[in-house]
């Protein structure tokens, strides 16, 4: 998870490492974050797994996998917010 100490601008964050913030959270024992945040964090680190790994070769396939992430990108950026209230 991110070290609090130091100040996170979410939204600058790529999808790969928003995918290990995702990750971080669900394997995390820290008290402040509860069984179903931990439970969506899960799901949402394998989303973003499946979605990085979309072709690309198509315009078609390129906007699915763009739509994709940026659906991944803000409910990520909504459990970050969570479990870092101050950042």
């Amino acid at each position: 998870m991110a070290n609090q100490a130091t100040t996170l601008n979410f939204w600058s964050l790529k999808a790969v490492q928003l995918a290990k913030e995702c990750r971080q959270i669900a394997q995390s024992d820290s008290p402040q974050i509860d069984e179903n945040l931990r439970a969506e964090a899960k799901l949402l680190a394998a989303e973003f797994h499946d979605a990085l790994l979309m072709p690309q070769d198509e315009f078609a396939e390129e906007a699915r996998r763009a739509a994709q992430l940026a659906s991944l990108r803000k409910r990520a950026i909504e459990i970050l917010v969570k479990v870092y209230p101050d950042e």
